[in-house]
């Protein structure tokens, strides 16, 4: 990791206008600029749009609480050759929080949280897992933002993916790194039912695996991801 990931300050914005233009702050990121990380008029910092694009900008003002950024020079922030779609099985929020900032941080482009049998919480929380994937992009380095979907029964997120698709199952072989884009789809604490991997192998789910351990679902998803991506 280089050490501009490592030190620099960096936030998100809605856009990034041309180098020589001002960029203001929401109300919430100027705190967090201002307050929280305390820089000062004349400091630069990075700023990122979510979307791919990165730029180096400098305090030059503060009007009525919002931070006012000059825009200095554009950053090329290379994104990840692969694209890979995380489908998890919703869990505990604190267990779910873990799985998408680490998933950000090692470069998924898109989380969609489903409902198993075996899940043992539900509901629809893609505001605080997108705050937690902004998060997790700015301390990573990243200028893209993972896609948070909403949340699916399973059975319709078997057959909404496209493209190469695995589940993960414990016992079954490990599969192939293909360089391709990928949906990867891991499951609660308790597994998936029997019914559910026979499921998705009917819709053409390839079922792989993650080793010779029984994994929690946290590190499994993280797993799947160093695995498959």
């Amino acid at each position: 990791m280089s050490s501009r990931v490592r030190l620099v300050r960096r936030f998100l914005t809605s856009r990034l206008p041309e180098t020589g233009q001002i960029v203001v702050l929401s109300a919430e990121r100027s705190h967090h600029l201002l307050r929280v990380t305390g820089i000062a008029p004349g400091e630069s910092v990075e700023l990122f749009d979510g979307q791919g694009d990165c730029c180096r900008a400098e305090l030059v003002g503060v009007d009525d609480g919002l931070a006012r950024l000059r825009v200095c020079e554009r950053i090329n922030n290379p994104v990840a050759p692969t694209s890979m779609h995380l489908m998890v099985a919703q869990t505990r929020a604190a267990v779910l929080d873990t799985v998408l900032r680490m998933a950000t941080e090692l470069g998924v482009r898109a989380v969609t949280v489903v409902y198993a049998d075996r899940c043992v919480a539900k509901g629809d929380k893609r505001d605080r897992w997108l705050r937690i994937a902004q998060s997790a992009a700015a301390q990573s380095g990243r200028s893209d933002v993972p896609t948070i979907h909403a949340p699916q029964p399973l059975s319709v997120a078997l057959r909404s993916a496209t493209g190469r698709r695995l589940i993960c199952v414990p016992g079954a072989p490990v599969g192939l790194r293909e360089g391709a884009d990928v949906t990867v789809l891991v499951g609660p604490e308790g597994g998936f039912s029997d019914a559910e991997v026979e499921s998705a192998v009917q819709c053409g789910w390839e079922p792989v695996g993650l080793g010779l351990t029984v994994l929690r679902a946290d590190t499994a998803a993280v797993a799947a991801v160093v695995q498959y991506r």
